[in-house]
């Protein structure tokens, strides 16, 4: 693009870069530390020819030609690269250092520095602009030179009377387009908020009809009863155990056929230790009664007695408690009657009261539903002439876009073009680089295995001789191997007959402990079997319950007898009348969503002849 022959810095800047390989290599590995960590390592090629042409050829080169080798490339590879390489801290610091270690310091400040700091205005201009362009800044446009024309020596006209101006007729402005088109009608709002404030005062007027008639309804107890119903709650809850733990038992059939558990030795001598114990104790025990000491038979006898006189007093006890506790139980059934009846009478009266207010709603209810129906198909007409205008803006529009599609289509077709003819011209020197890093060379090594190595040592040795020498003290190594075996064996065998004495010793203890807890378990269940409980105070109570229960079935028979005798038809009659004013409400609102889908139909026949 600017006049360079493009094959003219192949020659010369392959030969450099073999040359300088050392330092180009220096240069773009600590730019993959430093700036280049995201950057990809196939890269890493190009990189070095554009720091060979930036540290070696640029004053030879040209600032000028130098950009046009930088356009092609990618934007975001070229700006963290020149960012990395002009930037002057780093230049007289640590890459300084790095190229000093590689060549000699006054080569590299008289040779290699000059290059990058004399270009440097021009460098910085020039990341700039890439930076603009990956943020997608609008590029300035270059100033064309325009020829500057030259009047003719031409004689001058005599100048003549200009005419005057005719007067511009004045046009009238035209009038701005009304907010309320933009806007709902004020008197769909106000028909919004009157429906809102209708729907709330009638769910106000059933809340209130409810809670009078579940109210009247509840009755309150007494402090002593609710001091009785908790103590039986109490007590209840007490006997119940839903957090403990129930463990399934073990099926019989099972048991009775299942085979010995198999213990490991630490298991057998803990439970010989346990059973050695307990006969050590026995024995001192026995000891003690032949040499005259006593023992504790009394004492258990007395306590045995002791826990059933105290089992039988629990036992009255809590019956006397269940007596009480289902006498007030029926006493407050009782009240709990009486106090319904009275309560039956006040929300009949209430509901007779809800009923007419129910029956004015309704009615005000239809009117109000009217006029919002017509309201709103009047709406409806004004919104669908706008949704025209609409479409047919909408079309003009599209037609617009077409065509500015049209035209950058074609504009991108030449600049792939181009670009594609940019990237064949690369990949022919990226191929030519490339075979010459593939050279191949030769690093095969011989090595002769009976030879040592010639350092001089006393225990010096070939390969051979060290493998001979490991074998032998593999071969000792497993004779004693085999030694250590036998002796384990040996110890095992011992262990074994150990352990089965022990176990037969186990067997026989387990057994005797079984038939001890065989016999404990039948005494307890003896225990948990309830007592039987006779006393006159708990048949008197008894008897005054069964009375209290009678007098209260008799008033419940009482009370449903008079309940079948009610009247049903006024509430047939309001039951028929709710139902026809809800088939109008329905009929009215299918009527409306039918004429709603046809102006919908029109609408949509409408569109489809302006898209055609």
């Amino acid at each position: 693009s600017s006049g360079i022959n493009a094959e003219w810095p192949l020659r010369p800047g392959f030969s450099g870069c073999v040359r300088h390989h050392a330092l180009l290599v220096v240069t773009v590995e600590n730019f993959y530390l430093d700036e280049g960590k995201k950057m990809l390592r196939k890269d890493c090629i190009l990189y070095r020819i554009f720091s060979y042409l930036a540290l070696f050829r640029l004053d030879d080169l040209g600032f000028q030609n130098f950009e046009s080798f930088v356009a092609p490339q990618d934007n975001l590879k070229m700006f963290s690269f020149l960012k990395y390489l002009f930037d002057l801290p780093k230049l007289q610091s640590w890459l300084k250092s790095k190229w000093c270690n590689i060549y000699d310091s006054k080569f590299v400040e008289d040779s290699i520095l000059p290059n990058l700091l004399n270009n440097m205005d021009r460098a910085e201009k020039l990341i700039s602009n890439l930076n603009d362009k990956l943020q997608n800044k609008p590029q300035p446009k270059k100033e064309s030179t325009h020829t500057q024309p030259k009047p003719f020596s031409l004689t001058k006209v005599k100048p003549r009377s200009v005419p005057l101006p005719e007067p511009v007729p004045k046009v009238k402005p035209t009038n701005p387009i009304p907010s309320s088109t933009y806007k709902s009608p004020r008197e769909e709002m106000e028909l919004a908020k009157k429906k809102e404030e209708h729907r709330k005062r009638s769910e106000q007027m059933l809340d209130r009809v409810r809670t009078l008639s579940a109210n009247h309804t509840k009755t309150v107890k007494s402090t002593k009863t609710q001091e009785r119903l908790n103590t039986i709650v109490k007590d209840s809850e007490a006997q119940l155990k839903f957090d403990s733990y129930k463990a399934r038992p073990v099926p019989k059939k099972i048991m009775e056929n299942a085979a010995p558990i198999k213990l490991n030795a630490a298991a057998i001598m803990r439970e010989d230790a346990l059973y050695t114990k307990k006969e050590e104790e026995e024995l001192k025990k026995i000891v003690g009664v032949l040499s005259g000491e006593g023992t504790d038979d009394d004492f258990q006898t007395w306590k045995k007695q002791r826990d059933e006189e105290l089992r039988m007093e629990e036992a009255e006890e809590r019956a006397r408690k269940k007596m009480i506790g289902m006498l007030s139980y029926e006493e407050a059934m009782l009240a709990k009657q009486k106090l319904t009846e009275m309560n039956k009478q006040k929300v009949k009266r209430l509901k007779v009261e809800a009923d007419k207010m129910l029956k004015e709603y309704l009615i005000s209810q239809l009117q109000l539903e009217e006029e919002i129906r017509e309201r709103v198909l009047e709406i409806q007409d004004g919104h669908q002439q706008a949704k025209d205008a609409q479409l047919k803006l909408q079309e003009v529009k599209r037609k617009m876009v077409q065509e500015v599609h049209a035209e950058s289509k074609a504009l991108m077709q030449i600049a792939f073009e181009e670009s594609a003819r940019e990237m064949e011209r690369k990949m022919k020197m990226i191929q030519e680089i490339r075979a010459f890093d593939r050279t191949p060379t030769s690093t095969a090594k011989f090595v002769d295995l009976t030879s040592t190595a010639g350092f001089g040592f006393l225990c010096e040795m070939s390969i051979a001789e060290l493998r001979e020498r490991i074998a032998l003290i593999k071969e000792e190594e497993a004779r004693e191997l085999e030694e250590k075996r036998g002796d384990i064996l040996a110890e095992k065998v011992s262990y074994k007959k150990m352990i089965e004495q022990k176990l037969e010793a186990i067997s026989h203890n387990r057994g005797v402990i079984s038939q001890e807890t065989a016999k404990v378990m039948e005494e307890k269940k003896k225990l948990k079997s309830p007592p039987q409980v006779r006393s006159t105070e708990i048949d008197a109570m008894q008897k005054k319950l069964e009375e209290k229960r009678a007098e209260r079935m008799k008033y419940r028979q009482t009370q449903q007898m008079t309940m079948n005798t009610l009247p049903v038809k006024r509430s047939v009659n309001l039951e028929a009348e709710k139902r026809a004013m809800e088939e109008r409400r329905w009929k009215e609102l299918e009527r409306t969503r039918e004429r709603v889908a046809q102006m919908s139909t029109k609408s949509v026949g409408y569109r489809d002849t302006l898209l055609t």
